[in-house]
């Protein structure tokens, strides 16, 4: 989730105002699946949890303030809510692995519209362009 969050920030002019007012090891913004075994004990006794809250909870507050972070927010195409959502709202976004396109997990029925209609474009361009081989075979 830090590592979404990190890049809707990089992005922000203001969002690099934000870290640098962090005072937790920076190890943990640069490298998510880097920990120490300080990090681990403290996850585990849950005191990096507490120390993250209050830095997260202004970041979100940004994103959701700043025009420049939520340009970088998506609108589910599935459905008619305008809400912008993110791919670092692990619990109701899904992200194509493919596209990077962003849809709510509760609209999304297993096929990316965005990959179906790049797919069928593709599939339409050959029929109408073939390729230089088929010309020169036939």
């Amino acid at each position: 989730k830090q590592w979404y969050q990190r890049r809707v920030r990089g992005a922000c002019k203001n969002g690099k105002d934000l870290l640098g007012s962090v005072t937790i090891r920076g190890h943990i913004y640069n490298d998510p699946e880097l920990f120490s075994l300080e990090d681990l004990c403290s996850v585990k006794d849950r005191s990096m949890m507490e120390s993250l809250r209050p830095i997260v909870t202004s970041w979100l507050q940004h994103v959701d303030n700043c025009g420049l972070c939520r340009g970088k927010g998506f609108i589910c195409e599935l459905c008619a809510r305008k809400e912008v959502i993110y791919p670092f709202q692990l619990t109701t976004v899904f992200q194509c692995q493919m596209c990077w396109t962003c849809f709510h997990q509760s609209c999304f029925s297993g096929t990316c519209p965005k990959c179906a209609r790049i797919q069928s474009r593709r599939t339409l361009s050959q029929e109408v362009d073939p390729a230089p081989q088929e010309i020169l075979s036939n």
